[in-house]
């Protein structure tokens, strides 16, 4: 396989510039035309959980570092249990969901803020009232099953998900500059295939670099020169 030649392919791209700029250009309309038209807007509702530190034995104490402590080991537990089947098996049946849980736990994104001990719930959803519902009664079912399997009443809800009206999956800025970019990728591969495959003798110096042979004479093209000399 021959050696690509740098300054043959720089020179093959300038002279293709307009066929790149089009690839792209219909590629940044596709992938518009398909955030427009085609692509299903996703809501996301939120909700979070402070695990505030008092347990059931001593309502109304006052937290101690021992229960901060307590709470800092347990946020990391805490996240793998709001998306266990026993709790999400009880959201599905308090809201006659028609998802089995496999496909719930992929909506579902938690999350500690800022290495703090609130936790963050988020559901998204093809319908924004859905993702709402599901937020909301994924941080119920999951304080009453904390307060089970641990025996604490650490967990309190500090903010309850609203509706959302905006989507969460449309990013005009973020997508156009993902569409662009892909087009540059494109382009420059299918030019790149072009220029290898081509067989075609542009000059004397493809002769003798394809050929090995020296060339003793080349016979000059007049048509440009003619051109001139017509529009004087």
């Amino acid at each position: 396989m021959e050696e690509l030649d740098i300054r043959d392919l720089l020179s093959y791209f300038f002279n293709k510039s307009v066929h790149f700029f089009a690839i792209v250009a219909i590629v940044v309309t596709l992938g518009c035309l398909y955030s427009v038209f085609i692509q299903q807007p996703k809501y996301t509702s939120t909700t979070s959980i402070i695990l505030t530190g008092f347990s059931s034995n001593k309502e109304g104490s006052t937290i101690t570092q021992s229960d901060l402590t307590v709470n800092s080991k347990l946020v990391s537990t805490y996240r793998e249990i709001v998306k266990s089947r026993r709790v999400l098996n009880q959201v599905i049946g308090n809201l006659n969901l028609s998802y089995n849980t496999t496909d719930l736990a992929k909506m579902i994104k938690v999350g500690s803020i800022n290495e703090t001990e609130i936790i963050e719930i988020s559901v998204t959803n093809y319908n924004a009232r859905s993702a709402y519902l599901i937020a909301n009664e994924l941080a119920e079912v999951f304080g009453k099953e904390a307060k089970d399997l641990y025996n604490l009443s650490n967990v309190s809800i500090l903010d309850y998900a609203e509706v959302s009206s905006i989507p969460s999956n449309f990013n005009i800025t973020k997508q156009v500059l993902v569409y662009i970019l892909g087009g540059v990728v494109l382009a420059f591969f299918i030019l790149l295939v072009f220029y290898y495959f081509d067989t075609t003798i542009k000059s004397v110096s493809d002769v003798e670099r394809k050929f090995e042979l020296t060339i003793l004479g080349s016979v000059p093209d007049y048509t440009k020169k003619k051109k001139g000399v017509n529009r004087k």
